[in-house]
């Protein structure tokens, strides 16, 4: 059985706005995805958020293009009642890193990637917390 991993958002929005260098190391996380070597998890919260942010810089359409094409090969976290309760619970200082942390436990991934993995905890050993090119070299 393929590997559960989550993508941060700054992951998604290197690959959809080809932000370098970075893009290169999320890309590759991406291909994997779509060469169903892994299984590659967004959070439902992030969307939203990546609507939000590159609308402004491609425009909606080509916004809801791009992510039209990363929902083809990718599957939905779930943020419901539990992973809001306990991202609540936390007392992280980001809410939306501890929402990214709880839907990547509740869809049983191994593995979150990130490029701020400072701003994760990392007092617990349910999910490692990677940054791209650390989760290629496994």
């Amino acid at each position: 059985m393929s590997v559960k991993i989550l993508a941060d958002v700054n992951i998604c929005l290197d690959l959809l706005l080809d932000r370098k260098p970075f893009v290169n190391f999320s890309g590759r996380i991406f291909e994997m995805a779509e060469e169903e070597e892994i299984i590659l998890f967004i959070s439902g919260l992030s969307f939203d958020t990546l609507f939000y942010v590159m609308r402004p810089a491609i425009g909606k359409k080509k916004t809801m293009e791009k992510l039209w094409l990363l929902h083809s090969y990718t599957s939905v976290g779930i943020v419901d009642s539990f992973v809001v309760k306990k991202a609540l619970q936390s007392g992280w200082k980001d809410l939306e890193d501890a929402l990214q942390y709880y839907c990547a436990l509740r869809s049983e991934c191994k593995y979150l990637v990130t490029r701020n993995v400072q701003d994760f905890r990392r007092d617990t050993d349910q999910i490692k917390i990677l940054k791209p090119e650390e989760f290629l070299m496994l």
